[in-house]
């Protein structure tokens, strides 16, 4: 291979990787583990707090459809998986007594609605404007 073939082959590459990694990332990103950083850094979505526990057979079947359906997140919506057991602080703000909860949060991280139990359509239909 002459050499401008091994550059216009690596910036092929690079460009192609590129563009990969910018639409994985968005998506990504859509439905992933609460932390106040990442909660914080989506205030231009519209977040989704979902209260579940390892142990919660109806949490583990939401956790499920959202991962399996990801796609269907739409890219203004970011739901964060908030563990029921170790997010006490939370629980007490938002008035969280059980697991299986959705709580849907404004910019400034006030309550907007809140339902207990579900799947992504419910998110889906709470998130619409």
């Amino acid at each position: 291979m002459n050499r401008k073939t091994t550059l216009l082959s690596a910036a092929l590459f690079a460009t192609l990787t590129a563009a990969a990694a910018t639409q994985a990332t968005p998506a990504a990103t859509r439905y992933q583990p609460y932390t106040k950083a990442a909660f914080d850094a989506a205030k231009g979505t519209q977040r989704v707090l979902f209260f579940a526990a390892s142990w919660c057979p109806n949490c583990r079947a939401a956790d499920a459809d959202i991962t399996r359906n990801l796609a269907r997140v739409p890219a203004g919506v970011t739901i964060f998986k908030t563990d029921y057991d170790k997010e006490g602080a939370l629980k007490k703000q938002y008035g969280i007594t059980y697991q299986h909860t959705f709580v849907l949060v404004d910019r400034d991280g006030k309550a907007l609605k809140k339902w207990a139990g579900g799947k992504l359509d419910q998110i889906l239909a709470n998130t619409r404007k």
